[in-house]
């Protein structure tokens, strides 16, 4: 059975546009050249690999198959291309990072300047997104890393420590946690709290522990930034759980903060890739330089 890579590159793309017009267009040629290149891998492979249907194709088992294989070697001659990219012109490409707002915020600046400096070639794209979101970010391709606080395990992503970052509890000055040192968060949850959105790994983090203790946390005021956050509590409109490097460099005499004794926050943030995706030179040398960096 002979393979041709361009035609396997235009099966693959009939499988994910689901019809053969439909893929015309990103495969630069028409519908008929593609049919004929189809019926060709079909007569080689000596079985059906598409199902005609009214309205577009769908894969046969075997086409799924094909299909699977064809994405493995696509990813093959990719990372090929990167590594052989390397010896002719450094280390370049893009990075696709997914990183929550406290990982972008406060750690990575100063952790990325030095691998910038060494591959400056390398173009890295960060995107804010809630921690629950990034393991499948990771999962599903749309992201070649993350960054976060996972608050769940995904099927195929992997996980290395990159941080500690503590929570703490930040109180109104005139509040009667204010005078305490250390707090459990259960002594909180008869309290007013201003939390950040849902999704965000403090709201699942402090939902679950609620929820352990039995008992419901009284949100006043949803937000989606630690700034916000800080001005609530400043206001009195509840105490509220954050990361303690969100308060560097803020106005500490609007607030008091105290430190929460419970193990869960004493948060890890975590690295995350998918060890099931063949990924270019540019994806290992910024995912070995986070890890060296922890």
């Amino acid at each position: 059975m002979h393979f041709d890579i361009e035609t396997l590159k235009l099966f693959a793309l009939v499988v994910e546009c689901g019809s053969i017009s439909a893929a015309s267009e990103p495969g630069n040629m028409v519908a008929s050249a593609i049919s004929r290149r189809l019926a060709e891998l079909e007569e080689s492979a000596g079985v059906p690999l598409l199902r005609r249907l009214s309205r577009g194709v769908e894969p046969t088992p075997a086409g799924r198959s094909l299909y699977e294989h064809v994405k493995t070697v696509m990813a093959q001659l990719h990372k090929i291309e990167c590594d052989i990219s390397e010896y002719r012109e450094g280390v370049q490409g893009k990075v696709r990072i997914c990183v929550n707002m406290t990982a972008l915020c406060y750690y990575l600046p100063a952790t990325l300047k030095p691998f910038m400096s060494q591959y400056p070639a390398v173009q890295i794209e960060l995107t804010e997104q809630l921690s629950d979101d990034i393991p499948g970010a990771v999962a599903s391709g749309v992201a070649d890393l993350g960054v976060c606080a996972p608050t769940k395990t995904v099927v195929g992503v992997s996980e290395a420590f990159f941080r500690n970052d503590p929570l703490v509890l930040i109180t109104p000055l005139n509040h009667p946690l204010a005078k305490r040192k250390r707090v459990r968060f259960e002594d909180t949850l008869n309290e007013n709290h201003v939390m950040m959105q849902q999704g965000a790994s403090t709201n699942t983090l402090s939902v679950r522990a609620a929820s352990a203790a039995n008992q419901h946390i009284h949100a006043t005021v949803q937000v989606t930034s630690f700034e916000a956050m800080r001005n609530m509590v400043s206001e009195g409109l509840g105490v509220a759980v954050i990361p303690e490097i969100a308060l560097r460099g803020a106005d500490a005499s609007r607030y008091s903060c105290v430190r929460l004794v419970d193990h869960w926050c004493n948060r890890e943030f975590k690295i995350l890739w998918n060890n099931n995706v063949s990924q270019s030179t540019a994806v290992m040398r910024l995912l070995r330089h986070l890890r060296g960096g922890a």
